[in-house]
């Protein structure tokens, strides 16, 4: 009887094939539930291992294409103590598909190093040309600088800025909105880094992330404002020598702020000039604390050997610039500051660069200031 059920079944038109349609349906659904469920508990594993393993799971899951297999290509974490400061302190990516790819990486802040103390100098390094790895934040999706007041370990010299930066793209674009939802993964990177470089400060929220400016001139820690004045400039107001606000035709502020010395030098075009030779006074800043005192000192010493005996400004000259030397506490720090005075006129300057210093040195947050004394040059 079975045999004769079986002949019918197999000798029937439609029953044959429909059976082995959904035997083999079966199989590939088998066979796909098997691959998926593989290629998540791959995935898994990789947000588990990514960036020291400090990934937040469902907030980057959320960003990759979950029918895809992810890739861990570039892993490294050199955050805490490791011997010599690297040039990136952690760096991770994640890559899917032909083009899909997550990177993060976290990067040192560091100053262009001096080509010695004098104010131009100090203000060369604006001209510097930073390498690549500093500078990709500009191209990233999102980014934030964690300050890391304790100092990042392993380099010579204090480090206590770095830089996290991530970018989502797939199929060689940006994702839309991808700046928002990458918050929570950059802050947990700059967290973890600050954590095992035990940075102390404040600790990075997502709402700090944010995306990065699109040109220098957008660049507060390039450009110091929106008006495209230094920071380190910022402190004068034209008002204190007469003077106007800067036009498009004026030559822009030059400032540079560091570590352990910060400059500006600045040219003012005057409001109602005295004469013929009064169109513009000169101004410029510069401090030094820390290791450069020593430097200073030296550089400038016959300039500060003659301030207990400067003599008074002859006259018939075009120009009078006057240099006025200060010791302060600024910030904490035991701090040198210089400034100059340029202007047509020696009796504007004498007058003026007392005010000059003392609002330098109110804006740069400095105390028990002890003018050193003057100097005509």
């Amino acid at each position: 009887m079975a045999a004769t059920a079986w002949e019918r079944f197999i000798g029937h038109r439609v029953l044959p094939k429909a059976t082995a349609v959904v035997l083999a349906a079966v199989l590939v659904a088998g066979f796909l539930l098997v691959r998926s469920e593989r290629r998540d508990a791959h995935n898994a594993e990789v947000l588990e291992t990514a960036c020291g393993g400090v990934l937040p799971r469902e907030a980057v899951r959320g960003l990759l294409p979950g029918d895809e297999t992810w890739e861990l290509r570039d892993d490294l974490d050199l955050s805490g103590p490791s011997g010599r400061g690297p040039r990136t302190v952690l760096r991770c990516s994640l890559e899917w598909g032909e083009d899909g790819t997550l990177d993060l990486a976290a990067v040192p802040v560091l100053d262009v190093p001096l080509s010695g103390v004098r104010l131009r100098d100090v203000l060369s390094t604006a001209a510097a040309k930073e390498p690549d790895w500093a500078t990709a934040y500009r191209t990233a999706t999102t980014q934030v600088t964690a300050a890391c007041p304790a100092g990042l370990p392993g380099y010579p010299r204090p480090v206590t800025r770095f830089r996290v930066h991530a970018s989502l793209g797939a199929d060689g674009s940006e994702v839309a909105g991808a700046a928002k939802e990458l918050g929570d993964a950059v802050a947990a990177v700059a967290n973890h880094v600050r954590d095992r470089a035990r940075c102390g400060g404040t600790a990075v929220e997502p709402s700090d992330v944010r995306p990065p400016p699109r040109s220098e001139a957008e660049d507060s820690e390039n450009s110091g404002s929106s008006d495209e004045v230094p920071q380190a400039c910022r402190w004068f107001r034209p008002g204190i020598l007469d003077g106007k606000t800067w036009g498009p035709d004026d030559r822009e502020p030059d400032g540079v702020t560091a570590d352990d010395a910060d400059a500006c030098s600045l040219r003012v075009p005057r409001a109602k000039p005295a004469n013929r030779l009064d169109h513009f006074a000169e101004v410029s800043s510069v401090s030094w604390r820390g290791p450069l005192l020593p430097e200073a000192r030296t550089a400038y010493g016959a300039e500060l050997a003659a301030l207990s005996r400067a003599p008074e400004p002859g006259s018939g000259e075009q120009s009078y610039t006057l240099a006025v030397w200060a010791a302060s506490s600024c910030s904490g720090a035991r701090t040198l500051s210089r400034v100059t005075v340029t202007t047509a006129a020696a009796a504007l300057a004498a007058d003026r660069a007392d005010r000059i210093l003392d609002a330098y040195l109110t804006s740069s947050d400095c105390r028990a200031a002890k003018v050193i004394g003057k100097v005509w040059k």
